[in-house]
């Protein structure tokens, strides 16, 4: 988030003695331990992987009193929703079981004196039956678990009615890992029409060069002042196919390829670019950074969205299938399990209670 570390200090320095604990994920918080011990509140960084932890501890944690460290949150990156963080060695298609993961985060925690420091188990968690055996595990040592999809389908959910009916009809399928986010992390959301249009938008993509060679020998003119670009003779006949089709506009990416679009969608990208508030720190879409000279230094890429934007239409407008629906995976548990049956919505407390019977 942009500014984060900005807004931290504002709420820790003026309501003082009302926090008991901070939590960052999506990125390395490296400064998270630092701003818990000006403050003396507990921290609790959100990792996917004991590499992870072991650099955010041997860079930072390790110099900040280990008593503050209130908790390790494990998100598990192939099963929690939003966004993940999957590393560039570990293959999206491939998922790993979250015992061992976890298990090598308590090993890595008992040799510098954190055996006693929970592990809080995110993504994936909907019955506490299907846990027990990491219950008193000497390789899992104090667990917690973290309930994120579940709450969504309760009275107190602050999300649409349209949301939480589609979230009673969604198959196992549903969900989709995915590398589109502005923030270049993988994130799980549902399969709706937003994500099939950032899904065809990126399969209408081809590269390109801006001086004629052996290999891309065949001129292209782009937008309406006609600038060329080449492309192989193979990718000039799918580029025509596209244009005819209705896509366009070709516009460039940082990766040296062009995608099509329509006009409409091509307004929309260049407006939602113009918009940016600066809601991230580092943002692909927009090129944006919330420091030095404001610039990722890469063009701003087409390829992704406002994600401010999309958030914020999908909460405030409902409109579940043209917006971005983050999910968890376990999401399709909703349409299964017997306690939602007839479409029933509990309360928070009534979910609780539910939960504390392993169900």
């Amino acid at each position: 988030m942009g500014a984060a570390e900005r807004v931290l200090h504002g709420i820790l320095e003026k309501a003082k003695g009302l926090v008991h604990g901070i939590t960052c994920g999506a990125g390395m918080p490296y400064r998270l331990g630092e701003i818990a011990a000006k403050y003396q509140v507990y921290y609790y960084p959100i990792v996917s992987s004991v590499r992870a932890f072991k650099a955010l501890w041997k860079r930072t944690y390790q110099r900040i009193s280990s008593y503050l460290l209130g908790g390790v949150v494990y998100e598990d990156p192939w099963l929690a929703g939003g966004h993940n963080g999957l590393s560039n060695s570990e293959d999206p298609e491939l998922p790993q079981a979250p015992f061992e993961r976890v298990a090598e985060i308590r090993s890595f925690m008992n040799e510098i004196g954190l055996s006693e420091t929970p592990i809080v188990m995110a993504g994936g968690v909907w019955h506490l039956k299907d846990w027990e055996h990491w219950f008193d595990n000497l390789q899992i040592g104090p667990i917690a678990f973290q309930f994120g999809t579940r709450p969504l389908l309760t009275k107190e959910s602050p999300i649409s009615a349209e949301w939480k009916k589609k979230l009673l009809t969604l198959e196992e399928d549903d969900v989709f890992l995915n590398k589109f986010s502005p923030t270049g992390f993988y994130s799980s959301a549902v399969k709706n029409n937003f994500i099939r249009e950032l899904q065809e938008r990126n399969s209408r993509q081809i590269k390109f060069s801006e001086n004629a060679s052996e290999e891309f020998s065949s001129e292209f003119a782009m937008g309406s002042r006609g600038r060329k670009i080449y492309l192989t003779s193979q990718d000039k006949e799918l580029a025509n196919t596209w244009t005819k089709a209705g896509y366009t506009e070709a516009m460039k990416t940082p990766d040296t390829t062009v995608i099509f679009v329509t006009p409409g969608k091509f307004a929309e990208i260049r407006q939602d670019q113009i918009n940016c508030m600066g809601c991230l720190s580092h943002c692909l879409f927009s090129n944006w950074k919330d420091h030095g000279d404001h610039s990722t230094g890469r063009k701003p890429d087409p390829r992704s969205f406002c994600i401010q934007k999309t958030l914020q239409n999908i909460i405030h407008d409902g409109d579940i299938e043209n917006e971005l629906m983050f999910s968890g995976h376990n999401v399709y548990k909703f349409k299964q399990d017997p306690f939602y049956e007839n479409g029933y919505v509990p309360t928070v407390k009534e979910l609780v209670e539910r939960i504390l019977t392993g169900y």
